[in-house]
């Protein structure tokens, strides 16, 4: 049995313990944290005889974690996530308006509108400290369910019990050209109006890739392009190179056209369906003041864009 009567600090317990698991040696966890070896030795030891379950395997080129021991790590991890999450909500209950905003997003936001966002936060908020992460839209989806973000914004989805989307955009597709290029004087324009000129297209690795790819099937079409990317930032530059047509969405070349750099013409073929992009978050997640500030900002960015594009967000 468990001995019920020893007590043991956790908090010192978990920083010595996390530093061997990291070093896998006693002694090179003791000399980063400016102890002596016994110290920690003393502290491992005593969890291990309370929980009577080693906690690592010891070799004679050092220690690695048992079963026992990476779980035991993997719950200090979340508790110090947890805690993070405790100060960042103290410091806005206490009118500091401090703390940490995590939030995941695909390529399309990360690069153009989160960038103007957060500079507005951070003039509201001085003390906000940010950790953006660009992933994919399967694995953003994935961080807000496990509750490792405040919110995520990705390709659209459904809501459920545990994720709540807040706001959606319908972001067009179309070509993108030069301003000095024959399509850049058309409001809108068809498919064919892409034929004669040098294609410069999204792999189907990329999400608008993958959207054209599939309204070209449903009209039995096929473009050969030119050139092919799987970076958004590669095909911009080739157009502005002036070696060709592109297609992406609206979204993507936002920044740009706001420059006069790039033009976008909208495709009203009717297979090329807008690309929906979807805001959403952890309904068991209690959000910062920093964070629902954030979230209201980016709420407010794609009903402005709705609005530019003349589409009414959900």
């Amino acid at each position: 049995m468990r001995n019920p009567g020893r007590i043991f600090t956790l908090s010192r317990f978990s920083i010595y313990f996390e530093m061997v698991a990291q070093t896998g040696s006693i002694r090179q966890a003791a000399s980063a944290l400016n102890v002596s070896p016994s110290a920690v030795n003393r502290q491992i030891l005593a969890v291990e005889e309370d929980m009577q379950t080693p906690l690592f395997h010891r070799h004679s080129s050092g220690l690695s974690l048992t079963t026992a021991g990476e779980l035991l790590l993997a719950a200090i991890i979340s508790g110090k996530r947890d805690f993070e999450q405790f100060q960042s909500r103290l410091d806005g209950l206490s009118g500091l308006h401090g703390g940490v905003v995590e939030i995941a997003a695909i390529e399309a936001v990360s690069d153009r509108l989160i960038p103007d966002i957060l500079s507005d936060v951070t003039k509201r908020h001085p003390r906000v400290e940010f950790r953006l992460q660009t992933l994919n839209f399967k694995a953003i989806w994935q961080a807000v369910s496990r509750n490792d973000v405040d919110f995520g914004i990705s390709l659209a989805g459904k809501s459920s019990r545990q994720v709540r989307i807040v706001s959606t955009l319908q972001a067009a597709i179309g070509f993108v050209v030069r301003p000095d290029h024959p399509l850049a004087q058309r409001e809108d324009a068809r498919l064919n109006h892409g034929t004669g000129s040098k294609l410069i297209l999204p792999d189907s690795t990329l999400a608008v890739g993958a959207a054209i790819q599939d309204g070209l099937a449903q009209h039995s079409l096929s473009l050969n392009p030119t050139f092919t990317s799987n970076r958004i930032a590669s095909i911009k530059a080739l157009i502005r190179s002036g070696l060709g047509v592109g297609m992406l969405t609206r979204m993507d070349v936002m920044n740009e056209v706001k420059a006069g750099e790039l033009c976008f013409v909208p495709i009203t073929e009717s297979g090329i369906r807008p690309l929906g992009f979807s805001l959403f978050y952890n309904t068991q997640r209690r959000l910062s003041a920093a964070a629902q500030t954030t979230l209201d900002l980016i709420i407010e960015s794609f009903n402005a864009l709705a609005e530019q594009s003349g589409t009414t967000p959900p």
